[in-house]
């Protein structure tokens, strides 16, 4: 096998989007396929929720669509003048000489950033990766990335481009479709947010810079192979993007209703942006259930695992403390965004 497919879709919708990355981490882990690297675009205005934002709201409006991704991490464009890159990858270390083990969850971005990177400069724009979640082009932001570790240990890297629409256009639309303010987003200006189109000074069409981020991959790793989606591959990509949708999966998290109407939430600024805990408590003190949301970035069985770890406990510091660091305490699991974990047990235990 190659060490890297490439599948270019210009037209792709974020429900087939969601699909097909379902089916191919699926198919890299049985081995029925290789790691791919998926280019794409998608033809409407979206904006892109995270997968641990709070949103209770529509799937359009006033023009404006809206889907949640498969990683966390903050609210971000996509869709028309966006351009979005997906690795799907069998593990952490599938394209790394390294051991991923001992790198932060901002180095792992770091290192599968760099294909991307390497693409950028061929065209003329030397980015750099600072850290956490930006891609940035003399210090203004450029893309936005973020990654997934499934239960299966199946990694899904995910990077966001601003090609002729950029963050600060971002919190317009999202006064359009979320007028109630829920999803969180700073304001922009040309000083801190950029496109490609702008920093080039000219137009770039989807193929070119398809093809110059392709190339920047088979640099790095000097084995790509461009190739289609099978029939089949279609045909489930399709059945699982429905699936997901019938599943309410844009509404998938929302606020806690307890039945005793006993609900504590605290917010804490974050390194991304915001994270917020909420907790609903029994009669007797103990917790009966708990969300975390915001701009985090984590694998998705860790934060389901720590909301049921919380369950039953009483919320104390030592309680938090010991089922935070039960869950995030080893090398397996990642939480990019509170900062140090002691962070996340005091916006847990804080609540209020």
């Amino acid at each position: 096998m190659a060490a890297l497919d490439v599948i270019i879709a210009p037209a792709l919708t974020p429900d087939a989007l969601a699909g097909l990355e379902l089916h191919l981490l699926d198919a890299i882990v049985s081995r029925e396929t290789a790691p791919v690297a998926l280019i794409y675009s998608s033809p409407r205005r979206y904006i892109s929720i995270g997968r641990y934002h709070l949103y209770a709201g529509p799937a359009e409006r006033a023009g404006i669509g809206a889907f949640r991704r498969l990683t966390g991490g903050r609210v971000v464009g996509a869709g028309a003048e966006w351009l979005g890159l997906a690795l799907m990858l069998p593990n952490r270390t599938a394209l790394l000489k390294e051991d991923a083990a001992r790198l932060k969850p901002d180095q792992i971005m770091n290192r599968h950033a760099r294909g991307l990177l390497a693409g950028l400069r061929s065209l003329g724009l030397d980015c750099f990766y600072p850290g956490r979640d930006a891609i940035t082009f003399e210090h203004r932001e450029i893309a936005m990335c973020s990654f997934e570790t499934d239960a299966s240990g199946a990694m899904l890297f995910e990077s966001m481009l601003a090609v002729n629409r950029g963050m600060e256009e971002v919190v317009h639309d999202l006064e359009r479709i979320d007028p109630e303010g829920a999803l969180p987003c700073p304001m922009y200006t040309p000083e801190s947010a950029t496109t490609l189109v702008r920093e080039l000074g000219r137009e770039v069409a989807f193929d070119e810079l398809a093809d110059a981020i392709a190339s920047g991959y088979q640099g790095l790793l000097g084995e790509t192979r461009a190739r289609e989606l099978t029939a089949s591959e279609t045909a489930d990509t399709t059945n699982r993007g429905r699936a997901l949708v019938a599943s309410g999966w844009l509404n998938n998290r929302i606020r806690i209703v307890p039945p005793s109407g006993t609900c504590k939430r605290n917010r804490i600024a974050s390194q991304l942006g915001a994270i917020e805990a909420e907790v609903a408590l029994e009669s007797d003190g103990t917790i009966a259930a708990a969300t975390l949301s915001g701009d985090f970035i984590a694998n998705s069985s860790a934060v389901a695992e720590l909301e049921t770890e919380l369950g039953g406990k009483r919320l104390d510091l030592g309680s938090v403390s010991h089922a935070v660091t039960k869950i995030f305490g080893h090398g397996g699991n990642f939480f990019l965004g509170a900062g140090e974990l002691s962070n996340l047990v005091r916006l847990i235990a804080g609540v209020n």
